[in-house]
């Protein structure tokens, strides 16, 4: 999970403002900060970057004649690329006049910061761990889905000889980025990662190990409900309704599934498995597509 800081002006500094909102989210929470959704960012610009991470804006505006108008074009802008805006934090005195229509028209949370450079008292009042996880706004009927933020892939150690110490940190990241998620999906990508193929019995048991570990330390919550288990940071929504991403069907909750079934049948869809493979730009339905999303229905209907 990321809260990326998108400051209006290059003339605002927002350093003090991450480092104040790092110390106060929750574990699994990434703050990053850019000037501008346009600026550069590594090979692209911070708008394509904020996508691929998944993350989720924060809008930091300095008080002033230009407020509405700058404020409204970054939420505007960062809505058009599918991401979530969590809120528009108001910089500073200035433009007392344009607070109020800036309320009604963001349509997310707008919040004061008085003083950028002392943020704390302000950042504690703020619901960081909503935030992190908001949803993109659904546009002309369609149902919105967040990006989906798969974990980096690197060099990790054979889970079947290296120790809780080196073996929990790795999973703590694979869940802190693509929870929640399947646990046999998080295993399988600690495997490839360490060099296996296959993720066998001998090496799925100490990561299913770390994951009881990390339950009882209280950072990640284990959701068996549905005959499968699923991971996601402690104190995270169940759901999560996102993009297929690198996921195979088969690898997506089937918790978000069926929410995504009844998202569509709200939209009034009729032929709902279909629906939710056009919503995740798959064609073809297979006799396992056909049986997975079944299930999910049947969860919908549930309630």
């Amino acid at each position: 999970m990321e809260l990326l800081l998108v400051s209006t002006t290059t003339a605002l500094d927002t350093r003090d403002l991450q480092r104040a909102i790092e110390r106060a989210a929750p574990e699994g929470v990434t703050v990053r900060r850019a000037t501008g959704l346009f600026a550069a960012d590594g090979d692209g610009v911070v708008r394509d970057g904020a996508r691929s991470r998944g993350a989720t804006v924060l809008v930091v505006a300095p008080g002033g004649p230009d407020l509405l108008n700058h404020a409204l074009l970054t939420v505007e802008g960062a809505r058009a690329a599918g991401l979530a805006v969590a809120a528009v934090a108001v910089a500073g005195p200035g433009g007392a006049d344009l607070r109020a229509p800036l309320r009604e028209r963001a349509g997310c949370d707008v919040v004061e910061l008085p003083d950028p450079q002392t943020p704390s008292s302000a950042v504690a009042e703020w619901p960081l761990s909503e935030w992190a996880v908001a949803e993109p706004a659904a546009a002309g009927g369609a149902v919105a889905l967040a990006p989906y933020a798969p974990w980096e892939s690197h060099s990790v150690p054979d889970p079947r000889d290296a120790g809780r110490y080196a073996v929990d940190p790795v999973l703590m990241e694979i869940v802190s980025a693509e929870g929640p998620v399947l646990a046999s999906r998080a295993y399988g990508l600690y495997n490839r990662a360490a060099g296996g193929k296959k993720l066998t019995t001998i090496a799925r048991a100490p990561l299913s190990g770390s994951a009881y570990r990390l339950r009882q330390a209280g950072r990640i919550e284990l959701d068996d409900s549905h005959g499968e288990e699923v991971l996601r940071v402690a104190g995270s929504p169940p759901v999560r309704v996102r993009e297929l991403g690198p996921r195979a069907l088969d690898e997506v909750p089937l918790g978000e599934l069926a929410e995504l079934t009844r998202r569509v049948r709200a939209t009034g869809a009729t032929d709902l498995a279909r629906a939710v493979l056009d919503a995740y730009g798959l064609v073809r339905m297979t006799s396992k597509a056909e049986e997975i999303l079944a299930r999910a229905k049947a969860l919908a209907d549930e309630g």
